[in-house]
């Protein structure tokens, strides 16, 4: 019995899965993001040109990409890069303790050049380098943080707001991957600077206070952890609120391409860089496949929740998305990429998710034959019935054989039209999903039966057995 219970129970519940199913809705896989950061921007570095962009425009925190700034406002206010630095105690103690420093960290009254401290600020992240620059430039860090200001704004960098020099967390601190590669372009530009952040090792020699410091670089596609063609320089950033941010250079080909990379996670932000990267490439060199577009002119409506792409890519930026049943005017088509006219301009869509067929019509469509189709049935078994209504009222008590026989035929006829007509209106007005339905609840009937039927089989059983031990025992 037992047996026979749980088989009831699986049946029961693998039927009831299958009633609930909706098979008559398509829906279209949502594309999964095609890298991890929230925000990113490929340029050009020698024509400021950008090349791919997803809400570069949009406000992040940079965490320590932010030394890239300090880097170039202190070179620019430099005169010599030899001149000695003493590291004051806010320098070393006003960040918190567990932040990035050189190993071993500065020390209050530690002494070092401008250069060796900037070479501890780039390669190491050290946050109390930050510090002690921006007290050498400007005595303190609130002149400094006005001079970052004014030094972004002057390279167009007008969506962005420092107020420290090392980039840890601060809410009035951010900035925008547009912004970012702005500032990245104008500090390549500046030989000191490019030669110190395209370093992958640099040794600090022995100071007052300790001796010498062997720095590697953190950016690992610089460094040669990460191998990947052309990247020269490069700038990492880390905190709780900013997540990943990383800054990259690559020349390949003649083309010197910045990537800037905001809000990524600790698995993805290299991986991030590497495709926007190939993806720049790929623009600026002409290695991409050529692109031959066949011109179309028609309504598409869409199968499913699908983005709107800027380029024909997966790697480009969402401009929006269409849901189902929306429609749009597709001009081309590509491989397995749509050319579509909206009022902004011209937009990409996954073919895979369009069809040139109006759900909404088809719809409508099946609607009105069902109507028509019952109208017309109701309509015949009226005049059938108005027709021997009429035949009763003429009068004829007893109609004669061959009139019988006669209206025999004739109501025979009609019959079977109208059970023709009934049958072909009936099967007409279901769907496939109720025929499903249909069958399926056929199916639970003749399961139920053999249930019984088994139980009932299994009840005589038993009593048999009961009496053969009753006749033994006698």
């Amino acid at each position: 019995m037992k047996k026979i219970i749980c088989t009831i129970l699986t049946v029961m519940i693998s039927l009831s899965m299958l009633l609930c199913l909706d098979l008559g809705e398509v829906r279209a896989e949502l594309e999964g993001p095609d890298v991890y950061a929230e925000g990113y921007c490929v340029m050009d570095a020698d024509t400021g040109e950008i090349i791919i962009h997803k809400n570069m425009d949009e406000q992040f925190y940079p965490a320590s990409i932010t030394k890239v700034l300090t880097a170039l406002v202190t070179l620019e206010h430099c005169d010599n890069l030899d001149d000695i630095i003493t590291f004051s105690d806010w320098a070393v103690n006003s960040c918190s303790a567990n932040s990035s420093t050189m190993p071993p960290k500065g020390m209050v009254g530690e002494q070092m050049t401008v250069r060796d401290v900037m070479y501890g600020m780039m390669l190491s992240s050290g946050n109390e380098c930050a510090n002690a620059l921006a007290e050498y430039v400007a005595g303190d860090i609130n002149t400094f943080a006005e001079m970052m200001n004014a030094k972004a704004k002057e390279l167009g960098a007008v969506n962005s707001h420092f107020v420290n020099a090392h980039g840890l967390h601060d809410p009035d601190h951010y900035t925008t991957p547009h912004d970012m590669a702005l500032i990245y372009q104008a500090a390549l530009k500046n030989p000191t600077f490019r030669e110190i952040d395209s370093t992958a090792t640099y040794t600090i020699p022995a100071t007052n206070m300790t001796g010498a410091r062997a720095l590697s670089m953190g950016h690992k596609m610089v460094n040669g952890q990460i191998q990947f063609e052309g990247v020269f320089a490069g700038k990492t950033g880390n905190t709780a609120e900013a997540g990943r941010t990383l800054l990259t250079a690559a020349e390949r080909n003649g083309h010197t391409l910045i990537s800037v990379v905001m809000k990524s996670n600790n698995d993805k932000f290299y991986l991030d860089t590497e495709i926007l990267l190939e993806y720049g490439f790929g623009i600026l060199d002409g290695s991409l496949s050529p692109v031959q577009w066949e011109e179309k002119e028609e309504t598409v409506w869409a199968t499913g929740n699908v983005k709107i792409r800027e380029f024909p890519s997966t790697y480009a930026s969402e401009k929006g998305f269409l849901e189902t049943g929306d429609s749009v005017e597709r001009i081309a088509t590509y491989e397995g990429w749509s050319k579509v006219k909206l009022d902004e301009g011209e937009f990409y869509i996954s073919s895979q998710y369009l069809t040139t067929q109006d759900p909404n019509a088809i719809s409508t469509l099946e609607e009105t034959t069902a109507e028509e189709t019952m109208a017309e049935t109701t309509q015949a078994v009226e005049e059938s019935t108005e027709s021997q209504n009429a035949e009763i009222s003429d009068g004829a008590q007893e109609p004669s054989e061959s009139n019988q026989n006669s209206q025999s035929v004739e109501q025979t006829a009609q019959e079977g039209e109208g059970k023709a007509s009934g049958k072909d209106s009936f099967l007409s007005a279901f769907s496939s999903s109720t025929l499903i339905v249909v069958l399926l609840v056929v199916a639970i009937v003749v399961v139920l039966a053999a249930i019984i039927l088994m139980i009932v089989a299994n009840v005589k059983s038993s009593r048999r057995r009961n009496n053969r031990r009753n006749n033994w025992k006698l």
